[in-house]
């Protein structure tokens, strides 16, 4: 083939191979094209369970609580419970609302200056629970969200309109409520359970609660018996509905995934903060509001404090990083715990620590079954930790263990993240944590594990599982990080 043959050989192989080129390129953006509008159309994750029960479930509860105030504290009992102010951090900012959780437990209601009112006794033709909320000012409209109208208020927890009032009628409804106040020094009069806070010494004025009472019931607000609304609402609380494990659930998703991503993060060098807004991200990304409580990141020596709040220490190799966190959903709360090795693997030393909390937790988790004293978890686990101290030559009497063991093993779990549980005998639909930790200050060695455990019929689930808990599977996740 001579010259000018080869060359237009080699020319139209170039423009074919361009025209190839071309197509391939067209055929890759099609298709990115086409993945990214797949992508975009499906749903990246479930979407989040709805922020506010029922309104059949929160009419469910308050005739659950109005029952037991009948059996507490008579047939002209009430329940006053009102809810907190808006917090300043400074003087034109106000810090995210928290809505008192009793109130929101039995309305639904989630605004300042809200009240709810129970009564035994019907209140005129309004019923046995009354709603009041804080009058809407017209003028903020423009500058904070939306508050409920009546008629929303009323849908949302499942009272009649008529039964949603304005709180500037508070103190007069409950003065019509008329709390009853025999006559003769051998009859009770009504029972009050209402939170009083701190009480106030002869002669100073009285406290808020107190001064509130007297505003609205005269001299009968001394005739009164008080109570706590926790006495007849918290042992209600502690059994928890589908609709409320449903929401645990997702906030201990949302911190399943916040642990591993803060795992991903993990390296030497790296603040505690940065961890820290590594898991505030990951929190807000799975549709949580935030966290139930300030994260606890800490590293090396600061994993022997058990509320460490200061994020300022850099991580360093070979050391131990803590990680306590939860987030919350809906007003649910989530706790979950893991200590992991900064550079990927456990030193021997720290292998031996670890798989004895291990060790302690898992015996912890066997016991949690219905009928079971919750001091009883606290039992089982302290046992495994004493032998664990003994092995590792950090004691030689049981007496000794309380140098390195420094907390309970376990508390409730739910609207607050240290749930109240007035029922110690654990039964199906309670959930709690399971949190054994040894504490070596002067190894800088701290190590905690802590998941969420769900009572069943027949023992426990635990609601936590998918994150990694064994040394093996924790030096695996961590070994899949980048540097």
């Amino acid at each position: 083939m001579g010259r000018r043959g080869t060359a237009a050989s080699l020319s139209f192989t170039f423009r074919l191979s361009m025209t190839v080129t071309k197509f391939l390129r067209c055929t890759a953006r099609l298709f990115a094209a086409a993945l990214w509008l797949v992508l975009l159309a499906a749903p990246i994750s479930s979407a989040p369970p709805p922020v506010h029960i029922a309104p059949d479930e929160l009419a469910a509860r308050r005739s659950r609580v109005l029952d037991a105030m009948k059996e507490k504290g008579g047939d002209h009992a009430l329940l006053l419970l009102r809810a907190p102010d808006a917090a300043r951090f400074t003087r034109e900012v106000e810090y995210p609302y928290r809505p008192d959780n009793d109130l929101v437990y039995l309305s639904g209601i989630d605004e300042p200056g809200a009240a709810l009112l129970l009564s035994v006794a019907e209140v005129r033709d309004l019923g046995r629970a009354l709603l009041f909320l804080a009058p809407h000012e017209p003028s903020q409209g423009p500058w904070i969200t939306g508050r409920l109208t009546p008629s929303a208020a009323a849908a949302r927890s499942g009272l009649a309109p008529r039964a949603v009032l304005q709180a500037t009628t508070l103190r007069d409804e409950l003065a019509k409520a008329k709390p009853w106040i025999p006559v003769g020094p051998s009859a009770e009069p009504s029972k009050l359970f209402f939170d009083t806070g701190d009480s106030f010494d002869a002669g100073s004025a009285p406290s808020e609660p107190y001064d509130f009472l007297v505003e609205s019931l005269g001299s009968r607000a001394f005739h009164l018996r008080l109570g706590l609304p926790a006495f007849v609402l918290h042992p209600l609380r502690q059994v928890k509905s589908p609709a409320e494990i449903e929401r645990l659930e997702w906030a201990i998703r949302a911190t399943v995934e916040a642990q591993r991503s803060a795992w991903r993060a993990l390296r030497p060098g790296i603040y505690e903060y940065e961890v820290r807004a590594v898991v505030e991200a990951a929190f807000v990304r799975e549709g949580c509001r935030g966290w139930s409580f300030p994260p606890i990141a800490g590293s090396g020596p600061n994993t022997c404090i058990l509320h460490y709040d200061r994020y300022d220490r850099q991580a360093q190799a070979g050391e131990l990083f803590l990680l306590d966190i939860g987030a919350e959903h809906a007003f649910y709360s989530a706790d979950v715990t893991r200590t992991v090795p900064v550079s990927g693997k456990f030193s021997s030393r720290q292998r031996s620590v670890y798989e004895a909390v291990l060790r302690a937790q898992e015996a912890a988790i066997r016991a949690v079954r219905p009928g079971v004293s919750h001091s009883a978890i606290n039992v089982a686990a302290v046992r495994e930790v004493t032998a664990g101290l003994k092995q590792l030559g950090l004691i030689r009497e049981d007496s000794e263990a309380h140098r390195y063991y420094l907390h309970g093993v376990s508390h409730g779990l739910g609207l607050d993240v240290h749930d109240p549980m007035p029922l110690q005998e654990l039964a199906p639909g309670m959930v709690i944590t399971v949190e054994p930790g040894i504490y070596i200050p002067e190894e800088g060695i701290g190590v905690r594990i802590e998941d969420d455990v769900l009572v069943t019929a027949d023992g426990c689930r635990v609601l936590s599982s998918a994150l990694p808990r064994t040394v093996e599977e924790i030096e695996a996740a961590l070994s899949t990080r980048e540097f």
